[in-house]
This record gives C-alpha cells, structure tokens and sequence, in this order.
C-alpha cells in the first residue's frame, strides 16, 4: 500500500509539473493485457489481464511529446490443458503491478509513436497447477518485488478526446531467476513480454 501511496503522489507532482506546459493532456485509460513469460516454457499471449490507470503529457516541441502514466497491470502466463488429447497439463502465473510508464512520443497527423521504459511494483501473486493454487518454495529463488522494461506503442485519435493505444513491452530484468542458477547470454531468468490493447479518454486536454 505504501509503494500505491507513493506512486499516486509521484504522478500528481508530474501532472502539476506539466500544468506549466501550455500543452498539458491528463486523462485515464482502460483495457486489456495480453502476456506471456519468456523463459517457462510454455508460449504464447494467453494471459489476459486487465490494464486501467490514469496518463498525463505535456508538448516539448510540435513533434515531440513527455508522458507518464500510473497504471494497475495484470501480467503473467496461462497453459491450459488439452483434455481431448490426454493432455491435463494446467498452469497459471497472474502477478499484479502498479506500473509507471515514461515515454517520449512523436506525433504525426491523427497518429502518435511512442517508445519509452516502465518500472513496476508488484502488489499480488497467484500460482496454480492443475493440482491446484501453491507457492514458490522458500528456499528457491523468490520473486522480484519489482519490473523493468521497456515499451513500443502507436496512438491514433478516434475523436478529439478518445484515443486508441496499442503496445507492446518486454522486461529489461528478470523477474525472477532460474532455480539451477542458470545464465545463458541474455537469457538469466524469466521475462515478461505482453500486448496491451486500451482505449484512453482525455478528459483535460489543450494540446490535442
């Protein structure tokens, strides 16, 4: 609670900074995550989880644009058994994260890229096989309290105040470290990557 505390604070000192701008955009986003967990073994974006938070960004130049974000983020990973076949194989990770995302972003027509890095703070974890929930044993290697990475999106304005993103970001550090101790080049523990899908609504804008 504490850490929610002092990321809430940290995006109101950001958004009274950017009141200064002439140009300053606050509004709050909604949608979906998409993820999977490089490094389990099992492949694929078939984690859902659910992204809301609220953005605030200011102009730096006409093309270039600064925003932050304080986001709730549902991430991990999900294999779901093939019974049909005999296959009872069942898994879940969900890690829940308060998320702050900083990006710089180009704006061009009705479009805007933008690319940049996130840190996360992790508030919930669930583990469940297809014996049930369980935990991480005490004396292997825990999870990370928090997660770095970076991130790629696209913007494209439906209407002055709504706003379609797409992205993707993957983890700069693993989350968690491989049992065995095990680092193979860049490979050293798990990673998260994950698509997120939301709709954002402007609901303070002079820059749009």
């Amino acid at each position: 609670m504490r850490h929610l505390k002092n990321c809430f604070l940290l995006f109101i000192l950001f958004s009274a900074f950017s009141s200064k701008s002439q140009n300053i955009n606050i509004g709050a986003s909604a949608g979906i995550n998409a993820s999977q967990v490089s490094g389990d073994g099992y492949g694929g974006f078939r984690k859902a989880g659910l992204l809301i938070g609220l953005y605030s960004d200011f102009d730096i130049s006409p093309l270039l644009n600064f925003q932050f974000e304080l986001n709730y983020s549902e991430k991990g990973s999900r294999r779901n058994p093939k019974t049909s076949e005999g296959d009872t194989d069942f898994f879940l990770l969900r890690l829940d994260y308060v998320e702050i995302p900083v990006m710089l972003r180009i704006k061009k027509d009705r479009f805007t890229y933008e690319a940049g890095f996130y840190y996360s703070q992790l508030v919930n974890s669930y583990l469940e096989d297809e014996n049930g929930p369980f935990e991480i044993p005490p004396e292997t290697n825990q999870l990370n309290e928090y997660d770095l990475g970076v991130l790629i999106g696209i913007n494209f304005n439906l209407t002055e105040h709504l706003i379609m993103n797409w992205r993707y970001s993957n983890s700069l550090l693993p989350f968690r470290e491989y049992d065995s101790g095990a680092n193979f080049r860049f490979d050293s523990g798990l990673f998260h990557n994950y698509l997120s899908f939301t709709l954002r609504y402007e609901f303070i804008g002079n820059g749009s």
